[in-house]
């Protein structure tokens, strides 16, 4: 591959890695107008797509993604602009600290510790979020959306920490992408050795015996 051809190759991830973490940014302030009492955790992009860590006032099921996904789909509607603001960081964690948002404290606090004098924010519509950024000019920039599943996580990854709530999405520029993308998910999963496994008669599960214990 020439120089040229990997220049163009990371230039194009970086635009989806772009446009998904902005996608989780709306992420974000979709479930902020769900449930306002919702503390935020963080929100990266991801290889396939991105999630977003949250602590929330009730467990979610899967049934509460599409409502979420419709929520995000009306503030995409909406084309809001992504406002970025530098502020120094010691003012930022004193506004934190007026608020619930203990996760966006520590994580500032760290940032102080490390050195830092400054953070940034990105504002959409009326969702502010700490943030290094990039993102897309406009909401409607992201594209195509899809909410795919929920998962708990420990907050920094340490089981002393809270478990939250993470959502994953994916994202891509056109609807055609996407809907390449989930159809190939679903390819993936009728190649799962466990269902093929299960489906042909090679094992067998009884929680009687142990969950997560093939009988073969």
């Amino acid at each position: 591959m020439s120089k040229q051809q990997r220049n163009r190759k990371t230039d194009k991830h970086s635009k989806l890695a772009t446009l998904r973490h902005s996608a989780s940014h709306i992420l974000a302030a979709a479930v902020v107008e769900m449930f306002p009492e919702a503390k935020l955790g963080i929100g990266p992009a991801t290889e396939d797509g991105f999630y977003y860590d949250f602590e929330l006032p009730r467990a979610l099921i899967p049934e509460d993604l599409p409502l979420i996904e419709t929520k995000m789909q009306e503030l995409i509607a909406q084309d809001l602009p992504f406002e970025k603001t530098t502020i120094s960081i010691d003012d930022a964690i004193q506004k934190s600290q007026a608020t619930p948002q203990i996760y966006k404290t520590e994580l500032m606090q760290d940032l102080k510790s490390a050195g830092e004098a400054q953070v940034t924010f990105y504002k959409s519509g009326g969702f502010v979020d700490l943030c290094e950024g990039p993102h897309v000019k406009s909401a409607r920039d992201i594209g195509a959306i899809k909410l795919l599943s929920l998962a708990g996580a420990y907050w920094r990854g340490d089981e002393n920490n809270s478990q939250l709530t993470r959502i994953y999405g994916t994202a891509f520029p056109t609807q055609t992408e996407l809907d390449e993308y989930l159809a190939m998910l679903e390819e993936a999963k009728k190649r799962d050795h466990r269902k093929l496994g299960k489906d042909l008669g090679i094992f067998a599960f009884d929680d009687d015996i142990g969950p997560g214990l093939p009988l073969w």
